[in-house]
């Protein structure tokens, strides 16, 4: 059995909420304030303090992968700051053996003044390379990148996603015994981040060892073998990468149903509303009401309301977000869609959006509603968080797939001479 190439143990790394060193004085302040507490229990909170990664172990052998998923705020880049050196943790030991290459910020690594050119030898000197190693590397590197044409540029000047790219090369062509990858490849495009996973394969098949952080789960789903959830900075489960992403299914779906109760008893009875939205349903193909989906099937989200007065011209919007982070990742809507609604009579009724194939990666999902009455220019009802779980069928390459054709053109035969 081999020995482990990366080993993470007992850490704990805690921070003050609103701590910031915006100047030599408070650096000075903070740095004081720790030398004479050297007496203190490192792993014990005091007044703003919260823990951004408690008593974590793990430990991965030479060309294993693992992914790290959670939520925001749950510990994912924290971890890889930990692991790469940029961060020291407060109690617990960690230990990386061999060359370790890390992509955790945009242009991290990078001196802002230098050129690309210049960046990339100075990443292989930190790296260990020689310049000879390095200079062998180099057309490699610039080609994946894709900024041939600005590599004598200073790389302030570069782009978000034109500094990522860079980054990835180095990080990926200078032969690494480990590399770390965090969630920086989303400011990619499609095709740049196809390519990323590409390298990425080559390099686990030639015994990289690989840890990677996405929000991303189809992503992890084919790097990664394993996989570890952290939940507010704690391992909840590590373990298959399926079963690992089973659980962080259910435990989102809990978190959203927790949050609503919440919600719920904040708000209290208000107001009677003129229309009032009182449900929203996920019917499948079959007609049926279901909160799971599968990737290629059809989904027609039904918003149910009741109106208490006549409304002249109402307006439906749906918006569907990732359930764990909020983030939006499209809103649809009559009047954008230039659908005109007949009125609605008082009484209770249902309009369906109808949507599908879903082609979007395996994940929890949320769909808000909303209900306004353009005439006024009112929002009447919304309602936030009905959630649906999106399983894998049809195999989605990243975020999202779009429905397409091929087509050959003709060809014109050429005559031999």
């Amino acid at each position: 059995m081999s020995d482990p190439v990366v080993t993470f143990q007992n850490v704990f790394k805690k921070y003050a909420r609103g701590e910031q060193h915006g100047t030599l004085r408070d650096f000075l302040a903070s740095s004081v304030g720790r030398w004479f507490g050297k007496g203190v229990d490192p792993t014990q909170l005091k007044g703003e303090e919260f823990w951004a990664v408690k008593d974590l172990s793990f430990s991965l052998k030479k060309g294993e992968s693992m992914g790290i998923i959670g939520p925001n705020g749950s510990g994912k880049s924290t971890t890889l700051k930990l692991l790469s050196g940029i961060l020291k943790p407060d109690q617990g030991s960690y230990s990386v053996k061999g060359r370790l290459s890390a992509l955790i910020e945009v242009g991290a690594g990078f001196h802002p003044d230098l050129t690309g050119r210049e960046n990339v030898y100075l990443n292989g000197s930190i790296l260990g390379m020689t310049r000879k190693e390095t200079r062998a590397k180099f057309a490699d590197i610039v080609d994946f990148s894709g900024v041939a044409e600005f590599i004598d540029t200073p790389v302030k000047r570069y782009s978000s996603g034109m500094a990522v790219r860079l980054g990835f090369a180095v990080a990926a062509f200078i032969e690494p015994e480990v590399l770390l990858v965090d969630e920086v490849l989303a400011v990619g495009d499609t095709e740049f981040r196809s390519r990323c996973q590409h390298r990425m394969d080559q390099m686990l098949r030639k015994g990289v060892t690989l840890i990677l952080v996405s929000h991303n789960l189809n992503e992890v789903k084919n790097l990664c073998d394993t996989t570890l959830m952290l939940w507010k900075g704690e391992k909840v489960n590590q373990g298959p990468t399926n079963k690992v992403l089973e659980e962080y299914y259910h435990r989102v779906v809990e978190m959203i149903e927790m949050e609503e109760g919440k919600a719920a008893l904040r708000a209290g009875p208000g107001p009677e509303k003129s229309v009032s939205i009182t449900g929203v349903k996920f019917v499948d193909k079959n007609g049926v009401p279901t909160d799971n989906f599968f990737t290629g099937d059809p989904m027609t989200v039904r918003v149910e309301y009741e109106a208490r007065r006549r409304v002249e011209k109402p307006v439906f919007a749906v918006e569907i977000e990732w359930a764990a982070d909020d983030l939006l990742l499209t809103k649809l809507d009559t009047r954008t869609d230039g659908v005109n609604l007949r009125p609605l009579e008082p009484g209770r009724g249902h309009f369906d959006l109808k949507l599908g194939p879903l082609l979007m990666e395996p994940n929890v999902y949320t769909v808000s509603a909303r209900i306004e009455d353009a005439a006024a220019d009112e929002v009447l009802d919304m309602v936030h968080r009905n959630r649906f779980v999106l399983n894998e069928q049809t195999v989605v390459s990243g975020f999202y797939a779009l429905p397409h054709e091929w087509e050959q053109g003709t060809q014109a035969k050429v005559e031999a001479a």
